[in-house]
């Protein structure tokens, strides 16, 4: 249903905003105005817009997504070949994030350190705080600055210069969750009964603590999915990186409807996919949601 609505919204504001993939060619005093009807006619562009979005849904659920009015090609083909990519992109961006919040956050309250909270909120600030675009200005200065010429886009270090920029967000919302979660879980009862049986601290965090603040980590991580699909937008375009993000920046300037609702359908589904797997992990770290009947 929710794919249903956002195809539907998003067709909707395409055809309100007006014109279409053929607009351009009024501008070419070559081609009259009956070859542009007829070539409207040709393509279905004169019918009414619900009319439209039927045509395209009943060839959608299909999988049916017809043929770029730009690129000339599939658009199912041209989407997959992007998207790979961006899932790339996307992976390298969580792993970043997790890979710095999760120790941080084990760390901080390990120690319970005013020194090591400080760091912490800081870092929640600065990645909370600072746009994609900036981030991802600052990536392109670095590889110009730091790479040899030979470097392109493709690159490994331009890779994982984008996905730091890509991950800035998702290291705030994880690190504040997970170290807010963390820190509350310490001062339960089934903490303070753990230290009495006489475990580390250590082993207090590892076998009591981290299960039950994981959960809300969990339902972030799918929910941050479509977040990074929108920042993938941004940060492609700066670097030049050929994914979904400048592949529908390029879509909406053509006018090409047909990709662009090939892009939206797919990271609709990408997202709703995101938040099942994280509401998968949740039950498969907590027992309770399992004997809810998950």
């Amino acid at each position: 249903m929710m794919i249903l609505v956002v195809s539907a919204v998003t067709f909707a504001l395409l055809g309100f905003a007006g014109g279409d993939a053929l607009t351009e060619l009024r501008n070419n005093p070559q081609i009259s105005e009956q070859t542009i009807e007829r070539l409207r006619h040709v393509y279905g562009l004169d019918q009414p817009l619900p009319i439209r979005y039927w045509r395209w849904l009943s060839s959608a659920v299909t999988g049916d997504l017809g043929e770029s009015t730009y690129f000339r090609v599939p658009v199912s083909a041209l989407v997959w070949m992007r998207s790979v990519s961006t899932f790339q992109l996307g992976t390298a961006a969580f792993a970043i994030a997790l890979a710095l919040a999760v120790p941080l956050s084990l760390v901080g309250v390990r120690y319970n350190s005013t020194t090591i909270a400080a760091v912490i909120d800081l870092l929640i600030l600065v990645t909370a705080s600072t746009p994609r675009i900036v981030l991802a200005l600052f990536a392109l200065v670095i590889s110009v600055r730091f790479a040899s010429s030979a470097i392109d886009s493709s690159s490994a270090v331009l890779f994982w210069l984008a996905a730091l920029a890509l991950s800035a967000p998702l290291i705030s919302v994880f690190l504040a969750q997970l170290h807010g979660e963390l820190q509350r879980t310490m001062r339960e009862d089934f903490i303070k009964l753990a230290r009495a049986k006489g475990l580390s601290e250590s082993a207090v965090i590892f076998r009591h603590a981290i299960r039950p603040a994981l959960n809300p980590v969990l339902t972030i991580v799918g929910l941050s999915l479509g977040g990074v699909l929108g920042g993938s937008v941004i940060v492609e375009s700066v670097l030049g990186r050929q994914g979904l993000g400048t592949l529908m920046v390029s879509a909406v300037r053509a006018r090409d409807l047909p990709l662009v609702m090939g892009i939206v359908l797919f990271t609709s589904t990408a997202v709703w996919l995101g938040n099942a797997l994280g509401e998968l992990l949740q039950a498969v770290n907590d027992k309770r949601i399992r004997d809810l009947g998950f």
